[in-house]
Formats: C-alpha cells, structure tokens, sequence
C-alpha cells in the first residue's frame, strides 16, 4: 500500500519529489519499517490477550455451570465443603446403588443411570479438592 502511495506522489509531484525522497536515508527508512512492524506486533498482541480473555471467562462460565450441576446431583447446596459431598455421595449411593434393584429392570436401569451421574459428580470434586 504504501509503494502504490509512494508512486502517486512521485508522478505527481516529478522531480521535487524525487529530491525530498533522497534526503531519507537508508537508515530511517528501516527504523521506520521496524517501528510498523513492532506497532503491527503490539496490536497482534493484543487481540490474543481480548480473545484469550473472552475466552477464558466464557470458560469459566462454563465450568460454573457444570460445578453447579454436580452439587445438584449431590443434592447439596453450592459451596459445600469435600466432607458434605463425600457424604451425600455415601448416602445417596447406597440409596440408588444398581444392586439394591435387582428385581426390578426400570428401577435397576434408573439407578444405574444415576449412579453413573453420582459416580461422575464425586470424582469432580476429589479432583477439585485434591483428594
């Protein structure tokens, strides 16, 4: 882009041009290229911090979203310490463990079913807690 400017000017212009051109020099010139070139970088810069920003907050939304959901399969109020979702995972095991339905096909595959979302809310938070 700046050719096609730098060749408009000259044709207009014709000599006067080409005489104030000659007073940069090499030197300036590459300084000026290297200031575009930082100037491209910060902006570049940038943009990845804005988008990794949005990024990380619609992240964290979701993981918001999903902790939530574990608490609600534990029956347990947000914010609730590793030893009230270790025993609401305990209580609410042995309530809807498969083997407990073992006469009954639907309530078995219930059970399964929730036990599966149980089993996969506690290992969250042995993860989140460090257990």
């Amino acid at each position: 882009m700046f050719d096609r400017i730098f060749n408009i000017l000259k044709a207009e212009l014709g000599d006067a041009f080409q005489s104030q051109t000659e007073k940069i020099s090499k030197e300036d010139w590459e300084l000026y290229e290297q200031h575009q070139k930082s100037k491209k970088k910060q902006e570049d810069q940038t943009f990845e911090q804005e988008f990794d920003n949005q990024f990380n907050q619609q992240t964290s939304w979701q993981q918001q979203q999903e902790e939530r959901q574990y608490y609600a399969a534990l029956e347990l109020p947000a914010g609730a310490t590793f030893e009230e979702v270790k025993a609401a995972y305990k209580r609410l095991i042995k309530q809807y463990h498969p083997d407990r339905f073992h006469n009954d096909i639907e309530k078995h595959k219930a059970a399964v079913e929730i036990s599966q979302k149980l089993n996969i809310a506690y290992s969250y938070f042995e993860k989140k807690f460090g257990k």
